[in-house]
């Protein structure tokens, strides 16, 4: 935004891009599942998310750097969805997911360590430079994608992979993750200015962004010990419902504990939740398209849910947003509780 000297709305509309080709991605690979050649697309996609961080280190055209945020995300789109789709070729999707998140989440880490230094060292250009070499150092690793699938295109889908029918509709996985992803993620956009008004210095919010990015790294390890069991599934009901909760806490500044107690929890359950939720879609339909739509309306009701929240929050007033987080969690509750009752 500075070296463009961009508005706020068009950083706005700089990340919906990005974020609806992200899902734009995933739907239009949905359909080829079952037949997808994982480490090709996984070299091509890639190769995008390269071209397209490279190229936003030197492009000062708002309208292709636009085009360039297009590109990026249906990369990084389609990379997810390779994810995903190995994840169901595998016998234990939830934990291959939660092995992934690890990996993710220690990533995520270093970059945040190295970002600023590169962006102090070559502004701009140092920040996309750095994230371009990145995926270039990751890219021999996409070698270990599962390659083809073992699974006829005309596979039934089962939840129980027995070969017996699953009772329960697609549409209640894909309603779950909607309403969790939407709920869970309606304050994160203003937890940072939340946080202030509790009484949280710049620096203390920092330290508080670390700790719970340890939580979610303990709960991503906690995940992968706990497998694919029943009892996963049967913790997944009480761990939305708490989120529900940390969602009112989180956006209302009674007091610094209060807020930083909602903070870790909201964070570090995302990381159990979220890969037994799209690891139900992958035991209900081992293609991966199922859960590859999983992840696709996760985007969209990401993107759709920041804006409805900034219209909520517009006075500086969240609790509105925290009561819409704890809705849209308490409808998923009850949907994973359906889905626990129908499927063991």
């Amino acid at each position: 935004m500075t070296d463009l000297h961009l508005n706020t709305f068009q950083a706005g509309i700089w990340s919906t891009v990005e974020m609806l080709a992200y899902a734009g991605a995933m739907f239009g690979i949905s359909p080829w599942a079952a037949g997808l050649h994982l480490r090709r697309v996984a070299l091509v996609a890639g190769i995008m998310v390269v071209v397209a961080q490279g190229a936003s280190a030197i492009v000062a055209s708002y309208g292709i750097l636009l085009a360039l945020r297009l590109l990026a995300g249906m990369g990084l789109g389609m990379l997810n969805a390779v994810v995903n789709i190995g994840s169901a070729r595998s016998h234990a999707p939830a934990r291959r997911l939660s092995l992934v998140m690890i990996v993710q989440t220690v990533v995520f880490t270093i970059a945040s360590l190295l970002l600023p230094q590169a962006a102090a060292l070559g502004g701009r250009a140092g920040v996309f430079g750095f994230l371009a070499l990145l995926v270039v150092f990751l890219l021999p690793l996409m070698g270990f994608t599962t390659s083809r699938s073992s699974i006829p295109r005309s596979h039934r889908v089962s939840i129980t992979r027995s070969g017996e029918r699953s009772c329960v509709h697609p549409r209640f996985i894909i309603a779950a993750v909607v309403f969790y992803t939407s709920g869970s993620l309606a304050i994160w956009p203003f937890s940072a200015h939340v946080g202030h008004l509790a009484g949280l210095t710049n620096t203390a919010f920092g330290w508080l962004a670390a700790v719970a990015n340890i939580g979610g790294l303990a709960m991503c390890i906690a995940g992968s010990l706990l497998g694919d069991g029943r009892a996963a599934f049967r913790l997944l009901a009480p761990a939305v419902l708490l989120t529900a909760l940390a969602c009112v806490a989180q956006a209302v500044p009674w007091s610094i504990p209060a807020f930083c107690t909602a903070f870790l929890l909201n964070y570090a359950l995302w990381f159990f939740i979220y890969p037994n939720l799209i690891g139900i879609a992958c035991r209900m339909d081992p293609t991966g398209r199922l859960a590859t739509l999983c992840s696709g309306a996760w985007m969209i009701s990401q993107a759709s849910v920041t804006p409805l929240s900034g219209l909520l929050g517009r006075n500086g007033h969240f609790l509105g947003v925290g009561l819409l987080g704890m809705g849209n969690c308490l409808v998923s509750t009850l949907l994973v509780v359906g889905l626990y009752f129908r499927a063991c």
